[in-house]
């Protein structure tokens, strides 16, 4: 669940509610009017893999050990995103922009950065949506943008700017509206839920921090193939022994084509069409899609798996999306 480099060099928050790629450090590329409407369709297409990816990962975990179907999703995205990663053409180096030599420490900087957002993301991320609705869980992981840049003021001081801190305030509040559900702690599993599901945001948009001191030396893809295919070991202990009943749970469709979407196209390919989206496109190009985001996975939740919107849900979700669009102005 990161961002985008901006076209002045800042990252453009953008958080939807998968793995969110890290920042691209080599900025976007001049417009090419050739390529027509392929960047803005690519960008669009990532907002509805990814909005309707929570609601689709709800229906497959009904159908299988819910650790086994998180580790057996990651290891189809690691398969996709690393030949992507190997075949990825390196930026080439010029006089005026020589290759950086890289600093000690780099790989265990990769390695804190994998266990954060392949790692203690992704099992808080499970948790979270094994125990709350899609519709709320969409909500709260739209809210990535917020604590990443908190995080950022916080730890790399970067400045907030006149209507920013309005925006953190109206998604902050909304947060609170569809993080605690009606009749509170009488629906203790749900609100346990959202919880998780608030934590792992928080702690996607720390890896995203942590990453922009990585990705001066990995590409976005890249660092995402490798923390993916690092965290693989960890994803399999902690499936266990509920790997034994894959076998039956994966002859019904409504198990495996979920486990496919999710692991082949919202871990997955998504990456690099949000990578060329960006890249061709812009950042505020696709920060403003990523605001379709809550609302495809709403309509996805209604249509698929009967989850009724209510007037919180409503109230809130327009706080956090106004909240997000004020903070991406600053």
């Amino acid at each position: 669940m990161s961002s985008a480099q901006g076209d002045e060099g800042e990252p453009a928050d953008v958080g939807p509610l998968e793995t969110p790629p890290p920042a691209d450090p080599m900025g976007p590329l001049p417009p090419d009017d050739s390529l027509g409407w392929w960047p803005d369709a690519s960008l669009i297409g990532v907002a509805l893999i990814w909005g309707i990816n929570m609601p689709i990962m709800k229906l497959g975990l009904a159908g299988m050990d819910r650790f086994a179907f998180n580790a057996l999703r990651l290891t189809l995205s690691a398969a996709v995103l690393v030949p992507l990663a190997w075949r990825e053409a390196p930026k080439p180096a010029t006089p005026g922009n020589p290759p950086l030599p890289r600093p000690e420490g780099l790989w265990k900087r990769v390695m804190v950065y994998a266990v954060i957002a392949s790692g203690f993301y992704q099992w808080l991320f499970l948790l979270g949506i094994s125990n709350t609705t899609a519709s709320n869980g969409s909500l709260i992981m739209a809210t990535v943008p917020l604590w990443t840049a908190l995080l950022a003021w916080l730890l790399l001081g970067d400045r907030l700017r006149g209507w920013a801190w309005l925006g953190l305030a109206l998604v902050i509040l909304g947060t609170l509206i569809v993080a605690v559900p009606q009749g509170g702690l009488a629906h203790g599993g749900r609100l346990l839920g959202n919880l998780y599901l608030l934590l792992a945001a928080m702690v996607w948009s720390l890896g995203t921090v942590l990453s922009r001191r990585v990705l001066p030396y990995f590409s976005p893809l890249r660092l995402a193939a490798i923390s993916a295919s690092l965290m693989l070991p960890f994803q399999f202990v902690l499936a266990g022994g509920g790997l034994g009943g894959v076998g039956p749970a994966l002859r019904d469709q409504r198990t495996w084509l979920p486990l496919i979407y999710s692991g082949v196209l919202s871990t997955g390919l998504a990456l690099p069409m949000w990578n060329y989206g960006v890249r061709w496109a812009g950042a505020p190009q696709a920060a403003a899609y990523q605001n379709l985001v809550p609302a495809v996975a709403l309509a996805t939740a209604w249509l698929a798996l009967g989850e009724p919107v209510s007037i919180t849900q409503f109230l809130g979700g327009a706080l956090i999306v106004g909240g997000l669009v004020l903070l991406r102005r600053r």
